[in-house]
């Protein structure tokens, strides 16, 4: 029998390497750290109103010799703005690598690496005489989603106060106000809910569909409100409560068929200056609001009251 054996490579007749473009490379990267790092970044840093809002209120809060403690630091802006308004020192904190990386370069192509210590944690597993030395005179964080809770930050802002904070220490934002509205939009509700479609009916294909809240811009969509806004939840972050469930009722002030929970908050960022996330506002927001989804949508004339139930716990804001 004869054998044949593998033919052996050499360094002739070996294929060249495929050698990648900078463009296949940065390609590449991005694809890498698309799970890592989310591009609502982008247009949260290039919000002016957030930034003018924070900056006021840091600028109110701090003092002489003031330690400022940045739960999610991101880019490093909140602290670099904390240094700018007097504070002599900001510990922050963030937990993805490769944001605390590009955060300390940052810092240091600024020029306040001797005064900013980036901590590469969650706020949670931070320790006072561990990974710095004292406990901090003021709290700054944004780690708020489009439905408020959805980032931690209950769970983040009474850790740090029990832990972190000195007794007395200046939170911003010091609270928030949770509004919410009926809206009908049709448009919304096919993004992620299907009946009749072609003369079959595919709704057990809703089975799939989003469950929870999502983020839209109204403004960007076509909407119409149905109810007048009404307050929701007021939340004091230096005193924040247990888990609630309260009665809310709408008034219909526009007959049509209801698809959707619409709501959003104002933080309160010192006792003169809020940051808006609602819908309608002059120049839109970075975060977009919240939108819960019935599975069947209803129909109110003008008039009608609409009573149902608002909760939330440390994590999470709904409506039955």
């Amino acid at each position: 029998m004869d054998i044949k054996l593998p033919s052996v490579s050499t360094k002739e007749n070996q294929p060249h390497p495929v050698v990648p473009t900078p463009s296949e490379i940065a390609e590449g990267y991005r694809q890498f750290i698309g799970d890592e790092v989310d591009f609502w970044h982008f247009p949260m840093m290039n919000d002016s109103v957030r930034n003018s809002g924070y900056e006021k209120a840091l600028g109110a809060a701090i003092k002489k010799g003031d330690v400022v403690l940045d739960i999610g630091t991101g880019s490093g802006l909140l602290a670099m703005l904390a240094i700018r308004q007097g504070a002599s020192r900001v510990i922050t904190c963030e937990e993805i690598p490769m944001i605390a990386r590009k955060a300390q370069e940052i810092i240091r192509l600024n020029g306040y690496s001797d005064r900013i210590q980036i901590i590469n944690k969650r706020s949670t597993s931070l320790v006072v005489g561990k990974d710095f030395p004292e406990r901090a005179d003021v709290l700054v964080t944004e780690i708020f989603d489009d439905g408020l809770l959805g980032e931690g930050a209950f769970v983040a802002i009474e850790h740090a106060r029990l832990n972190l904070l000195k007794t007395n220490a200046r939170v911003i934002p010091s609270g928030v106000r949770v509004l919410a509205m009926c809206i009908e939009s049709q448009e919304v509700f096919e993004n992620h809910r299907v009946t009749q479609v072609a003369g079959f009916d595919v709704s057990p294909f809703n089975e799939f569909s989003l469950q929870g809240y999502t983020g839209y811009h109204l403004d960007k969509m076509k909407y119409r409100p149905l109810s007048i806004p009404q307050a929701v939840f007021n939340f004091d972050f230096c005193k924040l409560p247990p888990d609630e469930s309260i009665p809310i009722e709408f008034e219909i002030n526009s007959a049509g068929c209801c698809h959707a929970i619409a709501f959003w908050y104002e933080l309160q960022m010192d006792e003169k200056t809020i940051v808006s996330t609602a819908p309608g506002l002059p120049k839109l927001s970075s975060w977009k609001q919240a939108i819960l989804l019935f599975e069947n949508p209803r129909s109110f004339k003008c008039g009608d009251r609409y009573s149902l139930k608002a909760h939330h716990d440390k994590n999470e804001i709904w409506f039955t």
